[in-house]
């Protein structure tokens, strides 16, 4: 499985997350908790370091798909019917 860590040492935060952003984990400490940490911003923060990293895995393993047809073309949101979006 393919899937990619960061942490912020300082705030008590680490994350694992797969290609596309699929959280896998997320381990918080005390520090995490004090007031004023801004904890959803570390998350999130964090979320897309992993995020990146585990996308540019997953792209260097599966190699160029579109040669095989199976590469995406376009942004992900063209695929989501506009029924299900948020107006």
């Amino acid at each position: 499985m393919i899937s990619a860590h960061a942490h912020d040492p300082d705030r008590g935060v680490a994350v694992e997350v797969g290609p596309g952003g699929v959280l896998l984990d997320l381990t918080l400490d005390g520090r995490a908790l004090r007031p004023g940490s801004d904890l959803a911003r570390t998350i999130l923060s964090l979320v897309d370091t992993a995020t990146a990293r585990a996308d540019a895995r997953a792209a260097h393993a599966l190699g160029d798909l579109g040669e095989l047809g199976l590469g995406r073309s376009g942004d992900a949101e063209d695929t989501t019917p506009t029924t299900w979006r948020v107006r």
